[in-house]
């Protein structure tokens, strides 16, 4: 999915430089996923593809493995855009360290629309450090209920 606060390369921070030396990049896609959904013959190549460009393209990178996989991504063109519900940021609690993200987003910052919530910043759900927000609350509900399962199932 595009990246709300990336939208494309040239128009944002991510993948620094790419513009200028590969002027036929601008303007595509900077993907970002909440949800990632490959044919498990494909993760081996990528993780090949996005070690190189972690080697090849470090004076690209700014956001570490997210720019090399976009580098992956933008070589090998594998990837597909779904649509905007499939990688929602929570951004509830962004407001309390500022209005930026107000500036960045093109939609209300309290939308309910997302199929699939991304998780953003150093604050994880899965991190006990995580403010207890809505989203948050339900993303441990789900996890639980996961481990659970894997558990009965002997997958843990």
């Amino acid at each position: 999915m595009q990246d709300e606060f990336n939208p494309a390369v040239g128009q944002c921070p991510a993948l620094p430089g790419v513009a200028e030396r590969w002027p036929h990049l601008v303007g595509r896609t900077y993907f970002n996923t909440g949800m990632l959904w490959v044919p498990a013959p494909m993760l081996a190549p990528m993780r090949t593809g996005v070690q190189r460009a972690l080697v090849r393209g470090r004076q690209h990178i700014k956001h570490n493995d997210q720019c090399a996989l976009n580098f992956w991504l933008l070589s090998s063109g594998a990837a597909h855009p779904v649509g905007p519900v499939f990688n929602r940021f929570e951004v509830d609690r962004f407001p309390q360290r500022g209005d930026w993200v107000r500036r960045v987003l093109r939609r209300p910052v309290t939308r309910r629309d997302g199929h699939v919530v991304h998780f953003v910043g150093g604050q994880k759900p899965w991190m006990r450090s995580c403010p207890g927000t809505e989203d948050v609350h339900a993303y441990r509900q789900q996890m639980y209920r996961t481990l659970r399962h894997l558990t009965g199932a002997g997958a843990l």
